[in-house]
């Protein structure tokens, strides 16, 4: 599944680039920070809610096509990888998708026992851009679909190790961005993007994500 996950992306960022020779194509290396809100009910007092922030880290590559000057079509392929430590009874799932007790056959009769889930996910994103640009300065509006994997790994005491794949699973994606043209084939962009998970029973919740990106033209 993780080869062909990969090989799939590869291909078609090639069959893009390919098909479409005459056209602008970019390249570029991406960091992010993605965060994650969930609600957990109040321990202390009932009718109470908790509310705790994950974030993670991605890196990857994309791959971009321009038309017309302002409208792209973009690849990317990422990948970030976590590791949590907690109680069995606070081990739960960000996106609320996954039953850890079940799933990962956790000792639920230990409920203190201290386990560690580590968790990789392997995302593919496909998006429509809108691009325009003022001077040097370029401002940018984007929809999509996102794929993604996750491989999720326990480790608790006394108990064997339990590793599960999910996905890859696709929702839409939409976001926002600005950047800076430092010369007519490399240009500076900050996103701000939004992964509806629930979508589309719920806009929200969804995973918020804040990008940079070093863009190059050929």
């Amino acid at each position: 599944m993780k080869r062909i996950f990969w090989k799939t992306a590869l291909a078609s960022t090639f069959l893009i680039i390919s098909s479409t020779a005459w056209a602008k194509v970019t390249i570029s290396p991406y960091v992010s920070i993605k965060s994650t809100k969930s609600v957990t009910p109040g321990k202390k007092a009932s009718g109470t809610e908790n509310e705790s922030l994950k974030q993670r880290q991605e890196y990857g590559i994309q791959a971009s096509v321009s038309f017309w000057r302002l409208f792209k079509t973009q690849l990317a392929v990422g990948q970030s990888r976590t590791t949590t430590t907690s109680k069995v009874s606070e081990a739960k799932d960000e996106y609320g998708k996954i039953d850890f007790a079940q799933d990962l056959n956790m000792d639920t009769d230990q409920p203190d026992n201290e386990v560690k889930i580590t968790e990789t996910q392997r995302v593919g994103k496909f998006s429509l851009l809108l691009d325009p640009s003022f001077s040097i300065f370029i401002l940018r509006f984007k929809i999509g679909v996102t794929a993604m994997q996750r491989i999720i790994e326990k480790d608790e005491l006394g108990l064997p190790s339990t590793s599960i794949t999910v996905g890859p699973k696709y929702n839409p994606h939409s976001g926002f961005g600005a950047g800076i043209r430092f010369s007519p084939r490399m240009f500076f962009m900050a996103e701000y993007n939004f992964f509806h998970y629930n979508y589309p029973t719920q806009i929200e919740p969804f995973e918020r994500e804040l990008s940079v990106s070093y863009n190059v033209s050929i």
